[in-house]
């Protein structure tokens, strides 16, 4: 999956929507920061995947 970003204020908490291109989110921080005042901000980046329990000792087993 892919790599998704978000901006948050670390004076309000305010945060923008996940966001697939970096600079979009830093745009969200900088336009906050113009309407708030605010000055201290987070760019973050996270990937969802999903996880699926397995047994080893039937993997290891498996042809």
């Amino acid at each position: 999956m892919a790599v998704r970003h978000f901006g948050k204020c670390l004076t309000c908490g305010q945060r923008s929507a996940d966001i697939a291109e970096s600079d979009e989110a830093q745009v969200w921080c900088l336009k906050d920061a113009g309407l708030t005042h605010h000055t201290g901000y987070e760019l973050s980046a996270f990937q969802y995947f999903n996880a699926v329990m397995t047994d080893p000792e039937v993997e290891q087993r498996a042809p």
